[in-house]
């Protein structure tokens, strides 16, 4: 009998273990294989390299290591996606963006399309530098410090390395770009960008909310549009946001009575913005006037956080969306269920697979029952993951348990969930789709009544692989060692416990390690196999146990 090796496995076993892994575990795992036909296998691939799936130290590996597997690697990357979400910034340490886009020297020779991040509207300078990247033709770029471009008082732009006109005449290259998608920076950062780039062959430009307290660019942007500058330019897609009292001086500028080009056919509302600034969504106060290029579908593809309201009352359905994995959804008319049907069919018509959803305090009092179909014939077949943040006070406990229960029902894939148990309990439906839980728990008055119900939990997520807890600190107790024992009593498929993770709080030195040594006797002593149970009081008093 010949022997065999992981060589000889056939092209469709090879490719079954590659879907399983990113691009760049395959390439560190089998790029130096010498076997011609896995190599064909390799190069054949579309791959794209997405840094926010990466550890910090394999990002800072591809930075530093000049070597030949290193530039093997980079030139079978296709498409780069450098943090597009809110999980990439939470993933990252602070500052890691900005690494990542000073490397020395930026070399890129396959890269056709690339997503990223920035943290200035200066490091577009890098991204577009002569040679660095050759083969790029397709760039989106995220503009995240938001406070360099909001054109609110109440966010004082924080100090900006501006865009240096001369410097990107100098040494900047777009004669390859066929499609640009800028978010979220100054109007005056993209006229500059614009008027110092030729781009013979862009086809799609698109400027997702472009900020700014005058309309003193506006004329110069109107010109930089035209066919002299941007000859193969066939679609432009476009969204000014501005102060409110600027609505007046729009309406009897130029730009809104002449119907010229691009202008010819705009929209305009006021929309109050929820602003993501140091990853927490804040509530400015003074309503945005913004003014867009219908339709306004296309923008909506590409915008990040939209709202319940005013900004979707000028959509048509279907949205239909392409690529978007993460999307932050913000309300605060909860009570107008129509509006939030209308925003969740993004992800519908989409390959959304992450929503954040966050409920603010509403302004208004209409009624809403139980059984309002907000959600009836919506169905999220991409959903894998979805947050539900309500303040409090935020909405009606009848309207949030709806919208906790409607959409749960509408998601059959979905796996990951944080929502509140005061609102989970109250579902009727049993979740086995759901692995991964985050409960956020309230604060309980009495030793006899618990944090959740645990044999109730069971019947509502009965194959849970993961549960965490949030909120509410759950003290370090005999009633948590008996409530930690219940758990894994119920939970047969659990292998991973959390509690308190994410919460300040932290005991003392001697109540951790009291409870602690509490902790590994009661599972000792409940039968427990001790030897594959594992329990860490890591940081402040959050428990692991890993079964």
């Amino acid at each position: 009998m010949s022997k065999s090796t992981i060589e000889s496995l056939p092209n469709e076993i090879w490719l079954i273990i590659f879907s399983y892994l990113s691009s760049f575990d395959i390439c560190q795992a089998f790029l130096d294989i010498k076997n011609t036909r896995i190599e064909h296998l390799l190069t054949s691939m579309h791959h794209i390299l997405y840094a926010n799936s990466m550890h910090y130290d394999q990002v800072r590996q591809i930075e530093n290591e000049h070597n030949d597997h290193t530039n093997r690697f980079l030139a079978l990357i296709h498409t780069v996606v450098l943090g597009d979400s809110r999980g990439c910034r939470n993933h990252y340490p602070s500052g890691v963006i900005k690494v990542l886009h000073n490397m020395q020297p930026l070399y890129w020779p396959n890269t056709v399309q690339l997503t990223l991040s920035i943290q200035q509207p200066s490091e577009l300078t890098l991204l577009l530098k002569r040679g660095a990247l050759p083969a790029t033709e397709h760039l989106s770029v995220t503009n995240e410090e938001m406070r360099t471009a909001l054109p609110l008082y109440r966010y004082k732009p924080i100090s900006n390395i501006q865009l240096c006109e001369h410097e990107l005449r100098k040494v900047a290259d777009g004669t390859r770009l066929r499609s640009l998608v800028l978010r979220y920076i100054n109007l005056k950062d993209a006229v500059i960008l614009m008027d110092s780039l030729t781009m013979p062959l862009l086809e799609k430009l698109i400027f997702v909310d472009l900020y700014d307290r005058t309309l003193d660019h506006v004329g110069k942007f109107q010109e930089l549009c035209s066919s002299t500058y941007l000859p193969a330019l066939k679609d432009l897609h476009f969204s000014f946001c501005f102060p409110q009292e600027m609505e007046h001086g729009w309406q009897m500028s130029s730009f809104s009575c002449n119907g010229k080009w691009p202008f010819d056919n705009h929209g305009c509302y006021l929309d109050d913005s929820w602003i993501s600034v140091d990853g927490d969504l804040n509530s400015v106060t003074d309503p945005l006037f913004a003014v867009y290029k219908r339709p306004i579908n296309v923008l909506l593809q590409h915008k990040r956080t939209l709202h319940n309201h005013r900004l979707v009352e000028h959509a048509i359905i279907p949205i239909v969306t392409n690529g978007r994995r993460s999307l932050d959804l913000t309300c605060d008319q909860t009570d107008q269920p129509d509006k939030l049907l209308k925003n969740l069919q993004v992800a519908a018509n989409s390959s959304v697979n992450k929503i954040y959803l966050t409920c603010e305090v509403g302004r208004t009092n209409i009624p809403v029952t139980p059984n309002y179909p907000v959600c009836s014939g919506l169905l999220l077949r991409h959903l894998r993951s979805i947050t539900f943040n309500f303040k409090p006070d935020s909405t009606q406990n009848t309207v949030r348990i709806m919208i906790v229960e409607q959409i749960l029902d509408a998601s059959p894939n979905l796996s990951h969930l944080v929502t509140a148990w005061k609102d989970f309990r109250h579902c009727s439906k049993s979740y086995s789709n759901l692995k991964h839980l985050r409960l956020i728990v309230d604060r309980v008055h009495s030793k006899d009544v618990q944090y959740f119900n645990v044999r109730q939990l069971t019947q509502l997520v009965p194959h849970l692989r993961r549960l965490e807890t949030g909120g509410t600190n759950i003290m370090l107790n005999t009633d948590l060692v008996n409530f930690v024992l219940e758990i894994i009593r119920e939970f047969h498929q659990l292998i991973e416990l959390a509690i308190n993770k994410g919460n300040l709080y932290e005991s003392k030195e001697q109540i951790r390690n009291t409870f602690k040594e509490s902790l590994i006797t009661a599972v000792r002593n409940g039968l427990f196999d001790c030897n594959n149970i594992r329990i860490d009081l890591c940081f402040r008093d959050w428990l692991y146990v890993w079964l």
